[in-house]
Formats: structure tokens, sequence, C-alpha cells
């Protein structure tokens, strides 16, 4: 119970503190070139910009080693019987990744 009154307290004051520093903080005016888009000192045009698909395949390849790294992490102690399973499970996301690093590693 002590628990749930100190993470009360803790709550309630964070809300006051970020609403004394709203209401205490001074507001720029709006201006026109505040909502422009800027990118690098050049002014864009309201159409989207080109997106480069390279983050896009490093969060891919993360994804891959997140799901190696969560299946190696709850196998440790698994009963030998599941033992051939979860081997062919890993080489099969082994080649995967592999393939993704060879993949990326392209240009």
């Amino acid at each position: 119970m002590e628990i749930v009154a100190a993470l009360t307290v803790a709550l309630l004051i964070t809300v006051i503190i970020y609403l004394l520093g709203r209401l205490l903080a001074p507001t720029p005016p709006k201006s026109r070139d505040k909502l422009e888009s800027y990118a690098c000192g050049e002014r864009f045009p309201p159409a989207r910009g080109p997106v480069r698909l390279l983050f896009f395949n490093f969060a891919a390849l993360f994804m891959v080693f997140d799901v190696l790294a969560l299946f190696l992490a709850f196998t440790i102690n698994i009963p030998a019987i599941y033992k051939q399973g979860l081997i062919a499970i890993i080489l099969v996301y082994s080649v995967v990744l592999g393939l993704s690093i060879h993949l990326l590693g392209r240009r």
C-alpha cells in the first residue's frame, strides 16, 4: 500500500511541475517560417522529399537479430527433447541473418 501512495505522490508532483512549466514558459509567436518545412538551409516545396530505404534495411536487420537473441535467451534451460528443433530454428534464422547482411552490403 505504501508503494501505491508513493507512486501517486510522485505522479502528482510530476504533473504539477509539468503544468507549472507550461504556464511559466514564454510562448514564441507563430510565424509562417516556423511552420514551413526546412532542411539544411534549403526550403522544400510542400511535397514529400525523397526517402532513403537504408534505414528500413537496418531496422529489418535489427528485427532479425532481436528474434534470434530472443530464441537464444529463452532456450537456456529447455529439455533435451526440444534441442533438435531449436537447432533447426536457429540455423534458419542464421541463414536469414547471413543473407540479410550480404544483401545490405551490396550497393
